[in-house]
């Protein structure tokens, strides 16, 4: 359902206030548009709602949506907000300040292409790339490891934990479709994954850059740690 006109300029009022920064918050079955604090990084270009804002929220009623603001820019829904509308399983709500745009969208099944995804972590990364490479293609769900960015330069090896708990082996012979390559780029635990996709291309998703292809040997090669396969 789209927001009405008085939510609508509920929202844009937050916008305005926060400005350069994106304004974030919830809407509840009250019609109320709630704002919670963005506790993101980089709350110029993302948004993340505070917890506690969250809990408050509850108290007042059922959450019916989500809702945040894109400063300088369109309401146009980026490959983030529609993935994370999918997670979320709510309708976002999204303005434009100062621009006064506004557009909705609604959890429908939407997946986002294998290559050309942004990245932002823990929703286009390497991890999650090969959890939706492994539901498109083998129909198998894999869980997320649950820890903030960063975790490796903790001491941290999240992927082999992760790998062996979803049903995957160790392998040393001929790659096959579907092998997932562990590596450890500048660091001293596995912090980055590829797919094997076969004819010696690997699907990868690098921080700061797109996901995309690469022709598997040299330096790939010599970063490779580990090589694992699905057997459950």
């Amino acid at each position: 359902m789209t927001a009405t006109s008085e939510q609508i300029a509920a929202m844009l009022d937050f916008a305005a206030q926060a400005g350069e920064r994106e304004a974030c918050g919830l809407m509840l079955d009250s019609g109320r548009v709630y704002p919670c604090r963005n506790l993101a990084d980089d709350p110029q270009n993302f948004f993340r709602l505070d917890p506690a804002g969250r809990a408050a929220a509850e108290q007042l009623g059922r959450v019916a949506g989500i809702w945040h603001s894109h400063p300088n820019g369109t309401a146009e829904p980026s490959l983030i907000d529609r993935a994370m509308c999918e997670r979320s399983g709510l309708p976002w709500h999204i303005v434009s300040h100062p621009g006064g745009d506004y557009r909705h969208i609604e959890p429908c099944g939407w997946r986002a292409d294998y290559l050309g995804r942004p990245y932002c972590y823990g929703v286009f990364d390497c991890w999650e790339l090969v959890r939706d490479w492994y539901a498109g293609e083998r129909g198998v769900s894999l869980p997320r490891p649950n820890e903030p960015d960063g975790w490796w330069e903790r001491g941290l090896d999240l992927f082999s934990t992760a790998a062996e708990a979803a049903g995957f082996v160790w392998v040393d012979d001929e790659p096959q479709a579907g092998d997932v390559l562990l590596m450890q780029i500048r660091g001293q635990r596995p912090n980055h994954v590829a797919v094997w996709l076969g004819d010696g291309r690997i699907l990868h998703h690098l921080r700061d850059r797109q996901s995309e292809t690469h022709i598997y040997g040299g330096w790939w090669q010599r970063v490779t740690v580990r090589r694992a396969r699905y057997r459950a």
